[in-house]
């Protein structure tokens, strides 16, 4: 080899090392600025969604279904286990005033936030533990009662407001699952794309295709199940839940479509199954109410949550 040649090939090595160092120094300064205003943002928002919870908190104490309905969006949706749907701020309000004419005067409520999920910008999912009780006004102990929900937030003009809210059973309340409908393959509407595609690997019953249609970070509750999240923790249940029978075709009827923002849609699922055609008469199926949260990231859908609530059949038993 030359001495020229190799003086070009050292120098070329040395710029290439000087380029790489100034890269390297470039790309942490900029991902470090971008972490720190990632951070931020996140902290800001979390702020705003934590500060909103414990005035929600402090509101419902007050018994006031009106201030408490200015908590939602003009078009949210309330579900607390298989009871009736409330759609809207009035609606919600009115079903604010009925469940404090039910409860004892002296009955008040303490709220655990468990976690925040942010989802996309201004949008957040929030799982919630409550429990209410106290002393009524001769200072006998109300009976305590223990509740969970998932509530979807969105930010708009500045303020964090409640866009959809489901109420879950707990892990230690029982539920007798009931069944009324029969059910047949003419139940089957012409459903969107992605339910169509996730009810066919629903009933492949193979774990990882069911999966792959969630997010890393998605969690999911099954009436009074355990909380699962991440992505293998859900192929892990769902491969425990299709170890037993199911000698039945899942149905995924779509009840309702919301937009919440361009990339997030909330939608509204009734499931059932059926069962092969007999001579006999149909066997009667569980029905049951379910919401499911989609994201969407670089044009696909993913679900980011899913709840299955109970059935309006089921009977729930509380702890």
């Amino acid at each position: 080899m030359s001495v020229k040649h190799s003086r070009l090939s050292s120098t070329l090595k040395f710029v290439s090392s000087v380029t790489m160092v100034a890269i390297i120094i470039s790309a942490i300064v900029f991902t470090a600025g971008f972490s720190s205003m990632t951070v931020a943002q996140t902290a800001e928002d979390s702020a705003g969604v934590r500060g909103q919870f414990k005035e929600y908190e402090r509101t419902f104490n007050t018994r006031n279904p009106a201030a408490l309905a200015a908590f939602f969006t003009e078009d949210a949706d309330f579900v607390m286990g298989n009871l009736p749907k409330a759609r809207g701020r009035q609606a919600i309000e009115n079903w604010w005033r009925g469940y404090f004419a039910r409860q004892e005067p002296e009955r008040r409520g303490t709220f655990i936030l468990k976690s925040v999920r942010f989802i996309a910008d201004g949008i957040a999912l929030a799982n919630i533990e409550t429990t209410t009780g106290g002393r009524d006004t001769l200072g006998v102990e109300l009976h305590t009662r223990k509740a969970r929900g998932t509530w979807l937030l969105q930010r708009q003009n500045g303020s964090w407001l409640i866009s959809a809210i489901r109420g879950m059973p707990t892990e230690k309340d029982s539920i007798t699952l009931g069944a009324s409908i029969e059910t047949a393959e003419s139940l089957r509407p012409n459903i969107r794309a992605f339910v169509d595609a996730y009810e066919d690997a629903f009933n492949s019953h193979e774990p990882s295709a069911v999966s792959a249609f969630f997010r890393n970070d998605a969690d999911i509750i099954v009436r009074n199940g355990p909380l699962i999240q991440g992505a293998w923790a859900i192929q892990d249940w769902w491969s425990a839940y299709f170890s037993k029978p199911r000698p039945y075709r899942a149905l995924f009827i779509i009840d309702e479509i919301r937009t919440i923002s361009d990339d997030v849609v909330q939608i509204n699922i009734i499931g059932t199954g059926a069962i092969p055609e007999t001579e006999d008469k149909l066997m009667p199926l569980r029905q049951t109410s379910g919401t499911w949260i989609l994201v969407r990231e670089s044009g696909e859908w993913r679900i980011a949550a899913l709840r299955v609530l109970p059935g309006k059949d089921d009977h729930i038993i509380r702890r």
